[in-house]
């Protein structure tokens, strides 16, 4: 029988060789790499404890053992583009496992930390199989019970790239889905780095708000929204 602590696990999805742009966890922000300002992210969730870097094949991927090293925090290899396989085997590998994983994306630089923790206390509270904010949101993550990793349930091809899919999808887990208005800030809108023009208005908004170097930063996450788009 599996073991489960009531912890949770900050899991950061993290690979080197982004489809769309390659790299893109080591531009800066506020001088500062995207992949270092997530990790100081997902430790102000977590009080510092408990944050890994889950990350595919450690031939593509061994330069994040220094991004570890210097945050001190562990990091996992497994799957290069089986994403779920990734996080299965990451959860299985633990002799004690958390009760629930928080996933969120290396390239997140404005993830608010005071959405994320809101999300884990009534996660808890709800004892719900999956949270997230719908549509999914790029200033917040997913919490997922870790138990939902181990039903032997034939995957969908989505989920093998999209760890969440199948979860998100199964009316028969007890889900909590956030409106896109959570926290008083509009989800629909965003700022991702997934291409060069996104890099530009990453740029962008570094010079025009400079409060967007505080980690949480909703007020000036607005108005960034409003001035991108």
């Amino acid at each position: 029988m599996m073991k489960y602590s009531n912890k949770v696990f900050i899991l950061i999805q993290a690979r080197v060789k982004s489809t769309r742009l390659p790299g893109k966890i080591f531009f800066e922000f506020f001088n500062e790499k995207v992949i270092d300002r997530v990790v100081r992210i997902a430790k102000k969730i977590n009080n510092g404890k408990n944050v890994y870097i889950v990350s595919g094949s450690k031939k593509f991927n061994e330069v994040l053992e220094d991004v570890a090293k210097k945050n001190n925090i562990k990091i996992f290899y497994g799957s290069e583009l089986n994403v779920y396989e990734r996080f299965k085997k990451f959860l299985k590998d633990q002799k004690i496992k958390p009760k629930y994983i928080c996933r969120l994306t290396s390239d997140g630089y404005l993830i608010q930390p005071s959405i994320v923790k809101q999300m884990i206390k009534e996660l808890k509270i709800g004892d719900y199989d999956y949270s997230y904010v719908k549509p999914l949101s790029h200033f917040a993550g997913e919490l997922v019970k870790t138990k939902l990793f181990f039903n032997n349930k034939k995957l969908s091809s989505q989920a093998l790239e999209h760890v969440t899919w199948d979860f998100r999808k199964n009316s028969k887990l007890k889900i909590k889905s956030y409106n896109k208005n959570f926290f008083n800030l509009d989800h629909n809108n965003f700022l991702v780095l997934d291409n060069i023009d996104d890099f530009i208005k990453m740029k962008i908004i570094e010079k025009k708000f400079p409060g967007l170097k505080r980690l949480n930063c909703i007020t000036e996450i607005k108005k960034a929204v409003r001035y991108i788009n």
